[in-house]
C-alpha cells in the first residue's frame, strides 16, 4: 500500500485505483512523484491478485474490488476520496461511487468503458480469457508473459530503458490472479446505470490511438456520466511508453477537480 498524507493538509486524498495486468507503481510511478510535489495527498494499494495485493482466491466480481477499496479506505480512516482509476481501476471506481457516493469527491478515469463486451471481438475475447482461469489456478504458467507490452517497449525508448523494473513488477502479478480478474472483467456492464454519477465531478482521459479499450467506449463513459474529457493521442501502455504525459494528464485532471470542490 501507499499512504501519503502528510498532517495539515487540506481536502480529500486521491485513491489510486491501477489497470489489469499492472501494479499501483508500474501504473502510477510518475503520477506519485508529481502528486507529493503538488502538496496533494493519494493512498493507493494492488488488487486482488496483482503485485503485491491479496492472492485472487474464489471467483469475484468488480464490485468485490469495490468493497476491498473500500476496506481500504476505512483502515486508514479515509471518508471521502477523489478516485483516480485507470483501465480496470476505472469500472472498480465507477462501482465505489455508485454503492458510496458520499465517499467520492470526484473521480478521474482514464483509458475505461462502461463495459468490454460491446464488440465480438471484446466478447470473444474476454470469453477465452476468463475460461482459463481454472486451468491457470491449476498450476498453468507462473507470471504474466513479458509479451504483453513487447510492441510498446519497441516503439518507447523510455519503456526499453526502463523494463527491467517493469518486468520484475509485472511478474509479481500471476497468471491465476490476472485470469481471474479478467473473469470479473468479462462480467462487468454498467451501461446506462451510472446516470447518478453525473452530480459528481469526473475527467475522462480518452487515449485516442487506444488498441484494448476502444475511444469510442471511452467517450461512451464520459458522455453517460457527464465527464470533461482529455484526450491523450496514445495507445493504452500511455502510463509506461509516455509517463510524463500520463502524469501531467492525471494532474490537470485532479488539480481541476480540487479546485471545483467546496472549502
Amino acid at each position: 500500500m501507499r499512504d501519503h498524507r502528510p498532517a495539515g493538509v487540506a481536502g480529500p486524498p486521491v485513491l489510486l485505483l491501477h489497470g489489469w495486468t499492472w501494479s499501483l507503481d508500474v501504473n502510477y510511478f510518475a503520477v506519485m512523484p508529481e502528486l507529493v510535489a503538488a502538496g496533494i495527498p493519494f493512498v493507493g494499494f494492488d488488487q486482488r491478485g496483482h503485485g503485491r495485493g491479496l492472492p485472487a482466491g474464489r471467483p469475484f466480481e468488480v464490485a468485490d474490488l469495490a468493497a476491498d477499496a473500500v476496506a481500504v479506505l476505512d483502515h486508514f480512516g479515509i471518508a471521502r476520496v477523489l478516485v483516480c482509476g485507470y483501465s480496470l481501476g476505472g469500472p472498480v471506481g465507477l462501482h465505489l461511487a455508485l454503492a458510496h457516493p458520499e465517499r467520492v469527491a470526484g473521480m478521474v478515469i482514464a483509458g475505461a468503458a462502461l463495459s468490454y463486451r460491446q464488440s465480438l471481438r471484446d466478447r470473444t475475447v474476454w470469453r477465452v480469457l476468463s475460461g482459463a482461469a481454472p486451468l491457470a489456478r491449476l498450476g498453468v504458467g507462473s507470471s504474466m508473459p513479458a509479451r504483453y507490452f513487447g510492441a510498446s517497449r519497441r516503439a518507447s525508448a523510455e519503456l526499453a530503458q526502463r523494463w527491467p523494473w517493469v518486468r520484475e513488477e509485472l511478474a509479481r502479478t500471476t497468471v491465476s490472479g490476472a485470469l481471474t480478474m479478467a473473469r470479473a472483467v468479462s462480467r462487468y456492464d454498467l451501461r446506462d446505470r451510472v446516470a447518478s454519477l453525473r452530480d459528481i465531478p469526473v475527467t475522462a482521459i480518452v487515449t485516442t490511438c487506444d488498441t484494448v479499450c476502444a475511444p469510442r467506449w471511452q467517450r461512451q463513459l464520459a458522455g453517460q456520466v457527464g465527464a470533461r474529457t482529455v484526450e491523450l493521442p496514445d495507445d493504452h501502455d500511455v502510463p509506461v511508453a509516455r509517463p510524463d504525459a500520463f502524469a501531467a494528464a492525471v494532474l490537470g485532471g485532479v488539480g481541476g477537480i480540487r479546485d471545483r470542490l467546496p472549502g
